[in-house]
């Protein structure tokens, strides 16, 4: 029988408007996937193994400092999840509103930070739940591959004052792994993987920042250390991927982390 294969959204033109019925999929696509990340299945994407920790810690060095997250910045956190980034963001000492389309997993989020952190129910292709506030910083963890871009550009970045800056993490679509996910069928459904969920080239997501107005400081693919790396191998494998990310053979990393600002007006 011949491999099953799909067609990866992002290999097709990239859309700036979903269809109501589109739209109102997916919004509940996410809603469901978050109700089972609420009820225990976080695990399947790793942060919390000894390789899983430090690579979230790393993510979340890259936003603060990017983002020049510190005391008073206005941050906003976009699709925060459990919470497993905000409660390293909040170590900046920002002001945080965190982001989320899933009830279940917002209320997780919620019962973490308590009162640390403003956690918003809404929608960063709609604008739903920002209306009337403005930020000094946007950032988000393995975020945007879940959205329609040029609507989140439009809806959500037009919150970020002149001058504001931004810091994502997000899936590389030149990784084998990552490919395999949004192209074979039975890869995708085991990963957990939705199935508009996307993933970008490095030259591809610099294109959709640029192209909404935003200044790309980096854009670059980063990390060969693997969640699953067996805690007596990771350092081994960080002396590895440290060679690796100064080859040619860094567009094939894991991840892709972009940063930059939005032009002062």
């Amino acid at each position: 029988m011949a491999e099953e294969r799909r067609t990866a959204p992002q290999e097709a033109e990239r859309p700036d408007a979903l269809s109501p019925e589109t739209a109102a999929a997916r919004y509940e696509a996410e809603r469901r996937q978050g109700a089972i990340i609420a009820a225990g299945a976080e695990s399947a994407w790793g942060w919390r193994s000894p390789a899983g920790v430090l690579r979230a810690d790393r993510r979340a060095r890259f936003l603060i400092g990017n983002a020049r997250l510190g005391p008073g910045v206005r941050c906003l956190e976009l699709g925060c999840g459990t919470g497993e980034f905000t409660t390293r963001l909040l170590a900046s000492g920002c002001r945080l509103t965190a982001v989320e389309i899933s009830e279940a997993t917002a209320a997780e989020c919620r019962a973490r930070v308590g009162e640390q952190a403003e956690v918003v129910l809404g929608n960063v292709e709609t604008g739903e739940g920002l209306e009337g506030r403005e930020f000094d910083a946007i950032v988000g963890v393995s975020v945007l591959h879940h959205l329609c871009m040029p609507l989140c550009l439009k809806a959500t970045f037009s919150h970020l004052r002149p001058g504001g800056r931004f810091a994502f993490s997000e899936p590389n679509m030149a990784n084998p792994q990552i490919w395999a996910e949004r192209h074979i069928g039975w890869v995708r459904r085991w990963r957990r993987v939705n199935e508009h969920e996307t993933a970008f080239h490095a030259h591809e997501l610099r294109e959709l920042f640029t192209r909404a107005g935003l200044v790309v400081e980096v854009c670059e693919p980063f990390e060969f250390l693997h969640p699953s790396t067996p805690r007596c191998l990771v350092g081994a494998v960080r002396r590895v991927e440290g060679c690796l990310e100064r080859t040619p053979l860094r567009r094939f990393a894991g991840s892709i982390r972009i940063a930059g600002c939005r032009a002062a007006s």
